[in-house]
C-alpha cells in the first residue's frame, strides 16, 4: 500500500466498483452514456463553427488581419468558458472515510483528485474551439512557430481556468470578499475599457507579445503550475470534510458575529440576523445577493457619459427601479419558501405575527438603502440619474417591499436550500413569474402619467410621495399580511415542508 501506483490503481479499482455496485447502476449508466452522446454532437458543433469562423469575421475584420480580430474577444471567451466552469463543471471529489484507517497518505489522495480532475468533458471545451482556428487561420498567416505559440498560450489559460475554478469552488465560493473583488475587477474593466480607451488586463496584447516573442508562453504556464499547487496544497490540508466545512461557513459567520449586540436588542433584530445567516450559509439564497450584486453594473450597458442628452428620464427611472429592487424581487418572491421545514416553529412560537413580519421588511427595506447608497457613483452620469434612485428606492421601501411580500404568500412551494442554484426550479410557480410585472411596471405607469401631464421631476417625486405613504401606512401592511398568515397557518406548514 505504499506504493503509490499500486494505490492509486486501488483508488480507481474501488471507484468504479463503486459506481458498478450502485442500486441505480443501470440508471446511472444510461444518462452517462446519453450525456456523452450529446456531448460528442455538442462538441462537433463547435468544431464545425470554429471552422468557419474565418468566413464569418471576414465582413466585420475591416483591414485588421483575422488573428488580431480573434484576440481582442479571448479576453471574453476565457470569460464565458470560466462562467460555464463554475455553474456546470463539478469539483473532483473521493470518499475518503474507508481509507482513513489506512497507511494512505494525504499527499496521495491529493494526487488522485487533481489527475481525476483532468478527465473533465469541460477541458475539451478550449481544444475544440482552438485547435480548428489554428488549422484555419492563424497557421496559414502567422507561420508555424508563433502559430504554435498563439495555441499552446490558450489552451494553458484554459487549464488555468480549470484549476483556478476548482480551487475557487472549493476554497472562496462562500468569500463575500471574494466575490466583491471579482466584480468591481469586472467593472473596472469594463469602465476603463469603453470611456477611457483603457484595458485592465490587455490579454490581447499579451498574445500579440507572445506571437513574437515565445518566451511569452511562460506566463500562463506558471499561472497554471502555481494554481496546481495551490490547489494540491489546499486538498492536502482540507482534506476531511470538517475542514472544509469550517472554511465554507468561516465569512458569513465572521460576519454575522459582528451584529451579536444588535441581535439581542429585540426579537425582530434577532430573526433578522437569523435570516441573514441562512442567506449567507446556502447557495440558493446567497444567489439572490449576488444577483444583486452584480445588477449594480447594469446601468453601464445601457448609459454613456454624455447624460442628459442622450439618456431620457424615463430610462433612469427604470434602470433605477430595477436597480434598488434586485434583491426585492429576487429574495422576496420566495420571501417564506426561504424557511422550508421551519414554517411549523414561526407560526407556532413567535407571536404576535407582525414582529416576524416587520423583521423580513426590514431586510427587504434595508437592500434598497444599500443598493442606493452603493448608487451613489452614477452621479458621474447625470445629477438626474440619483433623484431617480433616491425616488426608486423609497417606492421600493414603502410599496414594493409590501407587494413582494403579499404576493409571495400566492401558493408558495418548498425549497431545498442545500441544493444548488443552477437550473434548479425548485418552489418556482406561476406566481413567481408574475411577480416582477407589478413591481417593475406599477411605478413606470404612475412616473408616465405624472411626468407627461407635468414634466420629468413632478413624476419623480410623484414616486417618491407614494413610497412615502407606503411607508407611513406600514403597520397596516404588517398587520393585514399577519392576519394572512393567521388564517392560512396550517397549510403554509404543509406546503412549506419538504
Amino acid at each position: 500500500m505504499n506504493d503509490q501506483p499500486f494505490a492509486m490503481h486501488l483508488i480507481l479499482k474501488h471507484q468504479w466498483l463503486s459506481f458498478r455496485r450502485s442500486p441505480s447502476f443501470e440508471k446511472d449508466l444510461g444518462v452517462k452514456i446519453f450525456l456523452a452522446v450529446m456531448g460528442i454532437f455538442f462538441l462537433f458543433y463547435i468544431v464545425l463553427a470554429a471552422l468557419s469562423l474565418d468566413t464569418v469575421i471576414q465582413d466585420f475584420k475591416g483591414e485588421m488581419n483575422s488573428v488580431n480580430f480573434i484576440n481582442q474577444f479571448l479576453l471574453y471567451y476565457f470569460l464565458t468558458e470560466l462562467v460555464i466552469r463554475y455553474f456546470m463543471q463539478t469539483v473532483p471529489i473521493l470518499d475518503v472515510a474507508p481509507y482513513l484507517h489506512l497507511p494512505i497518505s494525504k499527499k496521495l489522495v491529493a494526487s488522485f483528485l487533481l489527475i481525476k480532475s483532468f478527465f473533465s468533458p469541460y477541458n475539451l471545451l478550449a481544444p475544440a474551439i482552438f485547435v480548428p482556428i489554428y488549422y484555419k487561420i492563424v497557421l496559414p498567416e502567422l507561420g508555424l512557430q508563433s502559430a504554435i505559440t498563439w495555441l499552446i498560450f490558450n489552451l494553458l489559460l484554459s487549464l488555468s481556468l480549470h484549476f483556478f475554478n476548482i480551487l475557487f469552488k472549493k476554497k472562496f465560493e462562500n468569500n463575500l470578499i471574494a466575490w466583491s473583488l471579482i466584480i468591481l475587477a469586472s467593472a473596472a474593466h469594463y469602465v476603463s475599457f469603453n470611456y477611457f480607451n483603457f484595458q485592465l488586463f490587455p490579454l490581447n496584447q499579451l498574445l500579440n507579445h507572445a506571437m513574437n516573442t515565445s518566451f511569452y508562453v511562460a506566463l500562463p504556464l506558471a499561472l497554471m503550475i502555481s494554481l496546481i499547487a495551490i490547489c494540491y496544497r489546499f486538498f492536502t490540508s482540507h482534506l476531511y470534510t470538517e475542514d472544509l466545512a469550517d472554511d465554507k461557513i468561516l465569512s458569513g459567520e465572521k460576519f454575522t458575529s459582528k451584529f451579536g449586540d444588535w441581535e439581542k436588542k429585540g426579537l425582530v433584530n434577532t430573526l433578522i440576523i437569523q435570516e441573514l445567516k441562512l442567506i449567507l450559509r446556502h447557495k440558493r439564497s446567497k444567489s439572490s445577493l449576488l444577483i444583486s450584486a452584480i445588477f449594480l453594473f447594469y446601468p453601464l450597458i445601457i448609459l454613456n457619459r454624455s447624460g442628459d442628452d442622450s439618456s431620457p428620464m424615463f430610462m433612469f427611472m427604470l434602470v433605477s427601479v430595477l436597480l434598488t429592487g434586485t434583491f426585492i424581487m429576487n429574495y422576496g418572491q420566495f420571501l417564506w419558501s426561504w424557511n422550508s421545514n421551519q414554517m411549523d416553529f414561526f407560526l407556532t412560537k413567535i407571536n404576535p405575527y407582525t414582529q416576524w413580519v416587520e423583521s423580513r421588511y426590514r431586510l427587504l427595506l434595508y437592500s434598497a438603502i444599500i443598493t442606493g447608497i452603493l448608487a451613489v457613483p452614477y452621479l458621474f452620469f447625470s445629477t438626474d440619474m440619483i433623484w431617480a434612485i433616491i425616488a426608486a428606492a423609497i417606492y421600493n421601501m414603502g410599496i414594493n417591499s409590501m407587494l413582494i411580500m403579499r404576493m409571495s404568500l400566492w401558493g408558495p412551494k418548498a425549497i431545498d436550500l442545500n441544493k444548488g442554484s443552477m437550473m434548479n426550479y425548485q418552489g418556482v410557480g406561476a406566481a413567481q413569474f408574475l411577480i416582477g410585472l407589478p413591481v417593475v411596471i406599477g411605478p413606470m405607469i404612475i412616473y408616465g402619467i405624472f411626468s407627461g401631464i407635468w414634466g420629468a421631476y413632478i413624476g419623480i417625486l410623484t414616486i417618491a410621495i407614494a413610497g412615502l405613504i407606503g411607508i407611513a401606512l406600514r403597520k397596516i401592511f404588517f398587520n393585514a399580511i399577519a392576519k394572512k398568515l393567521q388564517k392560512d397557518k396550517y397549510k403554509l406548514i404543509y406546503d412549506l415542508t419538504i
